[in-house]
């Protein structure tokens, strides 16, 4: 049975999209202006609308059904395309924004990539706001296609065609040790045999990026001995100055923690394949000026 478009009042869609958005009634209902008992009859008259619980009530929130993230995604574009019509005419105006937009970095990009943005954001004097969105009951895509952030940085390029996104340059992964390691302390270089040797420190997540490179290692004739696992790129340099462990991390990454010439940084004696950046956004925001002045931003500090 076909849906009645005449019975479904547009506000009804905006206020969906808020509690889509913000997981939360009490935050949606403060973005919308509206008292917490009138988003909830909003919500009753919208489970009405689509035969649908739509969202159930956890102690974490406002948990989507699946039928909720089914439709998210056409709702946000509809909305967007929406208010684009009847804002054709405006110019984003940074200076005069008070946007916040919410970016799902992973936890590389959250220590090496949201600090460029912050301060180019910083540079235009606005009241704009990023926020860093890190869930780790799902991926930024996912997060991306129910229109809860605006971006979010990847290692593999979308598949799904409701996705956009640019590619950036990889950088340069380098091996770390600490400066009096005893047995690369006193070395300039580190060959391919005394890094196989050496027992590493890895992260425990990004299982799909650290398997490839796995693969490519092995391919060359060596197996990395681990020391230990982290949850946390900030506890790579820690354990590597507090122990004979390696660790291999992008160059940046290297040189922000050299901790007063307490970590030497060496090139790495492997022939890796380049693992570019992806920044990805919903193909539904392509219109969206103050996106698109975020996204343009964004690609001066990669």
């Amino acid at each position: 049975m076909k849906l009645n478009l005449r019975s479904v009042d547009l506000n009804l869609l905006t206020i969906f999209d808020a509690i889509m958005s913000h997981g939360q009634m009490s935050k949606a209902a403060q973005q919308l202006h509206m008292t917490q008992p009138a988003t909830s009859h909003a919500l009753k008259r919208l489970r009405q609308t689509f035969d649908d619980e739509l969202f159930i009530r956890t102690r974490n929130g406002m948990k989507p059904t699946a039928r909720a993230l089914e439709i998210a995604g056409p709702i946000q574009e509809v909305l967007l395309k929406i208010r684009d019509t009847l804002d054709s005419n405006k110019h984003f105006e940074p200076t005069e924004s008070d946007r916040a937009f919410k970016i799902a970095f992973g936890r590389y990009g959250e220590l090496n990539l949201l600090p460029r943005i912050l301060e180019k954001v910083n540079e235009v004097q606005t009241d704009i706001s990023i926020y860093s969105h890190l869930d780790d009951q799902e991926t930024g895509l996912e997060s991306l296609k129910d229109g809860k952030i605006d971006f979010c940085f990847d290692f593999v390029s979308p598949q799904d065609k409701r996705l956009d996104y640019c590619e950036f340059k990889p950088e340069e992964i380098v091996v770390i040790a600490r400066r009096d390691h005893p047995r690369l302390g006193a070395k300039s270089s580190i060959s391919t045999k005394q890094f196989f040797d050496e027992k590493h420190i890895v992260m425990s997540f990004g299982s799909d990026r650290r398997e490839l490179l796995q693969q490519f290692m092995e391919e060359q004739g060596g197996i990395r001995k681990i020391l230990t696992e982290v949850n946390q790129y900030i506890a790579v340099p820690t354990v590597v100055m507090q122990s004979d462990g390696i660790a291999i991390v992008p160059r940046p990454m290297a040189e922000f923690f050299l901790y007063k010439d307490r970590l030497k940084i060496f090139k790495l004696p492997l022939d890796l394949p380049s693992l570019p950046i992806y920044l990805i956004w919903h193909r539904a925001m392509s219109q969206d000026k103050g996106h698109n002045w975020l996204k343009a931003l964004i690609m001066e500090c990669v």
